[in-house]
């Protein structure tokens, strides 16, 4: 399993996910979504809901 880190552009805060897929058929592409702000920060190709924390 590998973390990627992403700087939220609208609130500057260090956000952790996971972008990892199990199925490689059944992958759609996902959005990660600041926890603080709701910005949606990126889209992800996986078959999984993304797992996203704050950092710091």
């Amino acid at each position: 399993m590998r973390n990627k880190q992403i700087t939220c552009q609208q609130c500057k805060s260090l956000i952790e996910y996971d972008p990892t897929s199990i199925h490689e058929g059944l992958r759609d592409f996902e959005e990660i979504v600041c926890p603080r702000c709701g910005y949606v920060m990126t889209r992800v190709f996986t078959d999984l809901i993304p797992s996203v924390r704050v950092v710091d």
